[in-house]
């Protein structure tokens, strides 16, 4: 393979050192005695073959968006920033797509709309990494129509260190059996730094949903676009409450497969009150319904008889153009600041018991401007698949959520982690103080990692924190990682265990 731009190598005295000492969450600090930047997988099996003959610390990234410090801690002496790994093109093998695990989703949606006139299932925070994407499962908006982004991962391309210390680079395919197949799906959910250094993958989709010839589903040609604020000044308890309710109740009646509600995503970002607002944001396939109309009435039927309005904007795009009016940006604000990040799947609504706790928690006296929960849209093509299928076990969910807090000043550490705690595990308190598997939430999304649920005095729930995660799928993910990690080479706090 050609590479692009040569290896190099960023020592401390680099002034580039700086810059790639701090990855998206500014609350920790990655300082290794070098970071490395391959341009080629071979780069990178050199590179951890050096590292682990020496003995050294590894650790690698790709988009740099993990909420906790896995890259940084345990301390590390080499870090692969793999960044530079982000080609893209056509599957060496038959159809599909080959993208470099260093590409970001911005880059990846482009690429498949401007040459195959093709989708995948991506985020909407554009700068986000394909490498820790996918390994944790992958999501976004266009999943209740066509699954997680790992529903269409046909291979994998892993460099792996066995017993003797020797690096490998291997690639492990859907079709594959015994070992290498456990590889393969151990990829499909399990999380990053866990089995190896990733340095591409290969998509190609189920055929009942790969509609180009390159093996993927077709991007639309439309979408409908609404973004719609609600000032919470006309938003009482009981009204937000019952626009609350609302929104999780419409996921439980249309979640299933193939429905054409399930060509409607939604993000429900509930603000703290000093923001000023509530935002709701939703697209739909205007191919499916060009008129709107599954839209319109959605929208609508939260606020109706509230006496809530809403301020809209949006309008008819093209696919492209509407994906990126949807994403959320990789500037402003959030450059530069310390955050905390939960996580829970939703399979029924909460209780109103719950929503008020919310509610009181959205108007303590908190300097939360950057303080919400989002609520996303989930169920539709996800759940079409059992729970061992892939890695990643949660196949019965409606709505998932992220739950967060931003802030720039590390003084304010304690005060934005304690409005965080305070709220989350008051809001789950009747299940120990975390979203337990079963019942009306699914555990914990690992692309949203929380160290918290390490901690007994946080998790009262009885439930393991891997568990939480993976459900019955951790036994076999642990086997996958004795057969490919033996050395336990890739390890951090919340990594799966020999």
């Amino acid at each position: 393979m050609t590479a692009s731009v040569p290896p190099f190598t960023v020592g401390r005295e680099d002034p580039r050192y700086i810059e790639l000492s701090h990855s998206d969450n500014h609350r920790f600090v990655v300082e290794p005695e070098e970071f490395f930047l391959p341009a080629t997988p071979d780069d990178v099996v050199a590179s951890l073959q050096k590292a682990v003959t020496e003995g050294r610390g590894v650790a690698c990234r790709s988009g740099g968006h993990c909420g906790q410090d896995f890259v940084g801690t345990p301390r590390r002496d080499l870090v692969l920033d793999l960044h530079n790994l982000h080609a893209i093109g056509p599957a060496a093998d038959g159809a599909g797509v080959r993208v470099g695990s260093g590409a970001t989703v911005d880059q990846v949606q482009k690429a498949l709309f401007r040459r195959w006139n093709a989708a995948l299932p991506l985020g909407a925070c554009s700068a986000v990494g394909m490498g820790g994407l996918v390994a944790g499962g992958g999501y976004g908006p266009l999943s209740r129509q066509l699954g997680l982004v790992v529903d269409h991962l046909h291979a994998v391309e892993v460099a792996v260190v066995d017993e003797s210390r020797t690096v490998r680079l291997v690639t492990a395919r859907a079709d594959d059996t015994g070992d290498l197949g456990e590889l393969f799906w151990a990829h499909t959910g399990g999380g990053g730094g866990n089995f190896g250094v990733v340095t591409a993958y290969e998509f190609r989709s189920p055929e009942h949903l790969a509609t180009e010839p390159v093996g993927l589903p077709r991007a639309a040609g439309r979408l409908h676009v609404q973004k719609v604020v609600f000032p919470w000044a006309m938003i009482d308890e009981t009204s937000f409450v019952t626009v609350m309710r609302r929104f999780f109740e419409w996921h439980e009646r249309h979640s299933e497969p193939g429905s054409p509600e399930s060509s409607l995503f939604a993000t429900f970002f509930v603000n703290h009150v000093s923001s000023g607002v509530l935002q709701l944001m939703v697209q739909q396939d205007a191919d499916v319904d060009p008129e709107g109309e599954i839209l319109a009435r959605f929208v609508a039927s939260l606020t109706e008889g509230t006496g809530v309005v809403g301020i809209p904007r949006g309008g008819v795009m093209s696919w492209l153009t509407g994906t990126r009016y949807m994403s959320q940006a990789d500037c402003g604000d959030v450059m530069g600041a310390r955050s905390a990040s939960k996580s829970a799947y939703h399979r029924a609504a909460p209780t109103d018991e719950q929503l008020s706790v919310l509610h009181r928690h959205l108007h303590a006296d908190h300097p939360g401007q950057a303080s919400y929960v989002m609520f996303n849209s989930y169920g539709g093509e996800i759940n079409r698949r059992g729970p061992s299928d892939a890695a990643v076990p949660q196949r019965d969910s409606v709505v998932k959520s992220s739950w967060f807090s931003a802030w720039q000043d590390a003084e304010l550490d304690e005060l934005h982690l304690g409005w965080l705690r305070g709220l989350y595990e008051e809001f789950f308190a009747g299940t120990g103080g975390v979203p337990v598997t079963g019942g009306r939430t699914d555990g914990c999304y690992i692309n949203y990692p929380d160290a918290d649920l390490l901690d007994p005095a946080r998790n009262r729930s009885g439930e393991p924190w891997h568990h939480l995660y993976y459900k019955d799928n951790y036994a076999r993910l642990r086997s996958a990682k004795r057969a490919w990690d033996p050395l336990n080479t890739f390890h951090h706090s919340m990594s799966i265990g020999l």
